[in-house]
């Protein structure tokens, strides 16, 4: 390079934001294992090795990309959690976010429940349902003989289920389909009960 002659080179200013768009859309039309670094490179406009200097590899990408969605998911369960107007409605609104959550975010909520995936979970992703359901046993709106994780335990594998049931169609096909609220209250209607009688 000739004397006082500078070097250009192109700086994203914010790479790291942009990459992780770029992702959450690669990771919609594609799933996670649909696309690569270079690949994000060219949608985001940047050189192939730039997104290296955010993510050692696509798998740290992609648990980037997990911890946002744990953030949100989090973030729709106190949101949901704070509307409650009695435990048992804490459940059913805790219930409601975690299926509209999987709907709106169905790839990354498929990132973050996959068997790859559960060294990453994070405790306090079931926290929020475990102490709405010690409540709802203290108010008597649930059974006080079992512990409230393992009741928590039944009703997010429920939720689970269903969400999964949802999202890949199996309930539509099957016929057992209804709105979400109407399913999530027809669903629970069975395991919470009215403490006044």
């Amino acid at each position: 390079m000739a004397a006082g002659a500078t070097r250009r080179t192109y700086h994203h200013g914010a790479l790291r934001d942009a990459l992780l768009a770029g992702a959450r859309e690669l990771l919609a039309e594609r799933g996670a294992e649909g696309f690569s670094l270079n690949e994000l490179a060219r949608r985001v406009g940047v050189s192939s090795a730039a997104p290296y200097r955010h993510f050692t590899d696509r798998e740290a990408l992609l648990s980037a990309l997990r911890d946002e969605g744990y953030d949100a998911f989090g973030a729709a369960q106190r949101a949901a959690a704070a509307q409650a107007t009695d435990p048992a409605d804490r459940i059913i609104r805790l219930v409601a976010a975690y299926l509209r959550f999987a709907e709106e975010n169905s790839a990354i909520f498929g990132m973050m429940f996959r068997q790859w995936s559960w060294a990453e979970v994070r405790p306090d992703t079931f926290a929020p349902l475990v102490d709405a359901v010690a409540e709802a046993q203290e108010a008597g709106f649930l059974p006080a003989g079992q512990s409230a994780t393992a009741l928590a335990r039944t009703i997010w594998c429920t939720v689970h289920g269903l969400t999964t049931l949802r999202l890949n169609g199996g309930l539509t096909k099957l016929g057992l389909d209804a709105p979400t609220d109407q399913l999530i209250r027809d669903t629970f209607a069975a395991i919470l009960r009215d403490p006044a009688g």
